[in-house]
């Protein structure tokens, strides 16, 4: 079954951008797409998406098509029989095994429960940074979807980027700064089925970016 939600960012108030995020059974999608005064200064269209092993989470692959005020760029990654995820012949990066990225752990979050979840570590990747991410629930409180108080999971979300030795480097804000160590990142996800991320907030002591899903009108 596809689960499709449409978010909007803003930033202090301001709408900054909308992401689309799809997910199957073992691939996920997520788009970005600048909109008002962010739109007119850095026009933003990015597109990611990666297929994982649907019992674990784990990457099969993933890539990536920026668009971001001109720069162009295009990265994807496979991993092979002996768990190394390669981009180019100058690019091979071993992996652990069952190693995810935030694509796949999103996707994960909407499927498993808490106590599936809660402080397990799992490896991780992104463009060849490697390191180890979980979520660590923190309560079951509402979050505000548009129409409807939903009771959710509250999750923090921790990324810890261990060996950036081999990170491929590209103009990409989105997981340029996604990774950063002093950033607190928290999701709610609803508790019914099927599970949605209904809220996500990131700060970094200064500033609060914050996705609230979009719900069609009620007729």
């Amino acid at each position: 079954m596809v689960n499709s939600q449409q978010y909007t960012i803003s930033i202090l108030g301001l709408t900054a951008s909308d992401v689309f995020l799809e997910t199957n059974y073992e691939s996920i999608e997520f788009n970005t797409q600048s909109r008002g005064l962010v739109d007119a200064i850095w026009p933003t269209k990015n597109n990611y998406t990666a297929k994982f092993n649907p019992d674990d989470f784990s990457m099969i692959s993933w890539g990536k098509n920026i668009s971001q005020a001109g720069y162009k760029k295009s990265l994807y990654g496979e991993i092979d029989s002996s768990d190394l995820i390669i981009y180019d012949s100058k690019n091979e990066i071993k992996l652990q095994k069952k190693t995810q990225n935030i694509f796949t752990m999103l996707a994960m979050v909407q499927k498993r429960d808490r106590e599936y979840l809660d402080t397990k570590w799992f490896h991780y990747e992104n463009a060849g940074s490697l390191g180890k991410a979980r979520f660590i629930w923190a309560d079951s409180s509402n979050a505000w979807d548009g129409q409807d108080s939903i009771l959710c999971d509250h999750y923090r979300f921790d990324i810890e980027i261990l060996d950036s030795t081999k990170h491929i480097k590209t103009a990409d804000y989105f997981l340029n700064n996604i990774n950063e160590s002093d950033l607190v990142r928290e999701l709610w996800v609803s508790k019914s089925n099927p599970k949605k991320i209904i809220l996500a907030k990131i700060n970094n002591g200064f500033l609060t970016v914050t996705a609230r899903i979009k719900i069609d009108p009620k007729p």
